[in-house]
């Protein structure tokens, strides 16, 4: 049992090669199709392989590294979007803080801020942080030099093939293609973890191999023992103010004007919050298919994402602001928004891992 009551328990991937998952745009010469690391939807298929059947929610996937002294399994997190690296030393890292500004936008009202920092530099990609530093970051610590940034536990492999009509090589079809591998040292070992919210279904033990990203390529299963842990969050929000890092890409839906539900870029909230600032880095570019069966696909789409790492400043209001923030903070700490929303697609995308948020306080 988790700290919400629910049975759950961390699986880990560990594929036997290097992992192929695009972006879902057109791979074509001179397109923009991108190598990404596993999406929500990915680890949520192969962890429905594992049982034989769907869970009740998927909350991953991190990469995640057995640490040989402690015997541990540490989860990374992407690094939080409003920690950046100061533009004349970037050694030395700074974290965005908010301004008023006064200035009216299309979010309604004068109430949104900005956020700002002296020689702030730009948002640097693939840094990643451990569970303890996103942890003091969450308790509202500003960044140190370097700002306590991993190694990415990816490495790129380019890899360079030709498509074939028989035996004959198609013209013009000499292609090079991106390739993401877990990063392998000695004493090291890495996976990607996902956390699982079991229900009375799901009785059998996980089994594998099970196919993981394009071209069916495999990944050995195991249940995480002992189990990673989210980073906690603090014991109180002073004045409402709940910070929401996103852990994994957000789809988020809102029904528009003309009763149709349309993808957005702002978490749903209680009805008394709102949002006053946003570090974004993206979109990104999410594509999911399911197999049919017969070797084709079914309920193939491309959606775009919020990404992982992107921080909301929240400010809830009412009669008793930092109790209502505890009390929401709590129960969405750790656990994927959307899931409770109207829409099926939306809630669909939330158990299979998207949105999932770690809340922290801002000033």
């Amino acid at each position: 049992m988790n700290r919400s009551g629910e049975e759950s328990v961390w699986l880990g991937f560990g594929p036997r090669d290097a992992v192929q998952v695009r972006d879902g745009r057109v791979f074509d010469a001179g397109d923009a199709a991108r190598t990404l690391r596993p999406w929500p939807s990915t680890i949520a298929g192969a962890v429905g392989a594992a049982f034989g059947r769907e869970v009740g929610a998927v909350r991953g996937a991190l990469p995640t590294r057995r640490d040989p002294v402690a015997e541990r399994w540490l989860p990374y997190f992407p690094l939080p979007a409003d920690v950046v690296p100061v533009e004349r030393n970037p050694r030395r890292w700074t974290r965005l803080r908010p301004v008023e500004t006064g200035v009216a936008t299309d979010l309604g009202g004068t109430d949104t801020l900005l956020l700002s920092a002296p020689g702030a530099g730009a948002s640097p990609a693939d840094c990643w942080w451990g569970a303890a530093r996103l942890r003091d970051y969450l308790r509202g610590d500003a960044p140190a030099a370097r700002a306590g940034a991993a190694a990415s536990p990816f490495t790129l492999e380019r890899r360079t093939g030709i498509a074939r009509e028989g035996r004959t090589v198609r013209d013009a079809h000499l292609y090079s293609s991106d390739f993401l591998r877990l990063r392998e040292t000695p004493g090291e070992r890495w996976v990607f973890a996902a956390q699982c919210v079991l229900t009375r279904e799901n009785t059998r033990t996980p089994q594998g191999p099970v196919r993981l990203g394009g071209e069916g390529r495999l990944a050995d299963v195991e249940v995480l023992d002992p189990a990673p842990a989210w980073p906690e969050p603090p014991e109180d929000f002073p004045g409402g103010r709940v910070l929401v890092y996103l852990a994994t890409p957000g789809i988020w839906r809102v029904r528009a004007p003309d009763g149709r539900w349309r993808t957005t870029w702002r978490p749903p909230l209680p009805r008394h919050a709102v949002v006053r600032a946003a570090a974004i880095t993206g979109p990104d570019a999410v594509a999911s298919a399911s197999p049919d069966g017969s070797g084709g696909v079914r309920g193939a789409w491309l959606r775009w994402a919020v990404p992982a790492g992107s921080v909301y400043l929240v400010q809830f209001g009412g009669g008793d602001p930092a109790g209502t923030a505890l009390e929401w903070a709590r129960k969405t700490h750790g656990t994927a928004l959307g899931a409770d929303q109207p829409d099926p697609i939306g809630r669909r995308l939330a158990t299979a891992g998207f949105g999932v948020v770690l809340t922290g306080r801002w000033q």
